[in-house]
């Protein structure tokens, strides 16, 4: 469950640790003896989280790393302190203000504008990204092997040269590829140019659908019926968390629909393809635990996504009747 941040916590603790200093005197004072202090692993490891947007990938991503974190911190406590803003950019600002301000000993963020905006605010504490894509890119890393500053994590970003086979390996085969994606997110636009390379080098036209809020993404994606053969939605977290609207476009225009990484069962998305998100959100744990055993984050290498999997949603295979090479149909996941 999600819980709610309170700006206020600090006061709320030290208020209770004077009341607590307070009556251990008292009790001194009549001979009781004093309670005994807390060992300083008693404390519980306090987690800043700061989710771009709410979908059912993130939501899972998130809870993979929340729970890995807990198993490896153990037999501390981990508190988590969980905050989503809905891909709007002014409750990202707001609750950076509010995280910068806290106790937290460590934060975790999804979605690349997110980790930017908390990188911005919080300097003098760690910042674990999850799945994020070019961390160099987008500016809060020198290098994923040694960041150099605040922030490490894990990352997902899987070259578009390696999804693409899918794609074309499919009967029919697409000639033109569209792709959804808000070009203001920097991540995404360094993937989109690789894609737009990776398919000039497999003979595909690739055709671009822009937008600047999640709004947009239902209109965005109608504008690529008739203009496409396929569609492939890169690891935008915007649009994925609006895939529904997505897969209902792919549904009317009979249009074979791929998201990388994202929900294979939504209606009209015919697959997931991309890294093993679980594995991503575990990666990020274990990043997070090498900062609290002491390692600074800037020495903590971001880790890279292991492999490409592929969920096949079948009813969507069987209504738009896509074949995949026997290799490809038995590699994949049928959901």
């Amino acid at each position: 469950m999600l819980s709610s941040f309170s700006p206020v916590r600090r006061t709320r603790r030290a208020v209770a640790l004077a009341v607590l200093g307070g009556l251990a005197t008292a009790l001194t004072a009549c001979g009781a003896p004093s309670p005994p202090a807390a060992a300083p692993g008693d404390e519980p490891v306090r987690v800043g989280v700061l989710q771009i947007a709410q979908a059912a990938l993130l939501d899972s991503t998130v809870g993979r790393f929340r729970q890995r974190l807990t198993e490896l911190v153990a037999p501390r406590r981990v508190e988590f302190e969980v905050q989503n803003a809905n891909s709007d950019q002014s409750l990202i600002a707001s609750i950076t203000r509010d995280f910068a301000r806290s106790d937290d000993d460590l934060f975790a963020v999804i979605g690349t504008p997110a980790v930017i905006a908390l990188a911005q605010q919080v300097t003098n504490r760690p910042v674990v990204a999850i799945a994020m894509g070019d961390p160099v890119g987008a500016g809060v890393a020198q290098t994923l092997d040694r960041p150099g500053g605040n922030v490490t994590g894990s990352t997902d970003f899987v070259e578009p040269a390696e999804l693409l086979p899918t794609l074309t390996g499919a009967t029919p085969r697409p000639d033109r590829v569209g792709t959804v994606f808000d070009p203001s997110n920097q991540n995404m636009a360094v993937w989109t140019r690789a894609l737009h390379a990776a398919g000039t080098a497999a003979g595909l036209d690739v055709v671009d659908a822009t937008i600047s809020g999640p709004g947009d993404v239902a209109s965005a994606a109608r504008s690529l019926a008739g203009r496409s053969d396929a569609i492939l939605i890169g690891p935008d977290a915007t649009v994925v968390a609006g895939l529904d609207a997505v897969g209902a476009v792919a549904a009317q225009a009979g249009i074979p629909t791929y998201v990388v990484g994202g929900d294979a069962t939504i209606p009209g998305v015919l697959a997931s393809i991309g890294p093993d998100y679980a594995q991503v959100g575990v990666q990020a744990a274990e990043a997070a635990q090498a900062v609290l055993r002491g390692t600074p984050a800037a020495e903590v290498p971001f880790t890279r996504p292991q492999g490409v999997r592929l969920e096949v949603n079948g009813s969507v295979q069987t209504a738009l009747g896509i074949r995949f090479p026997p290799d490809v149909q038995s590699a994949a996941t049928v959901r």
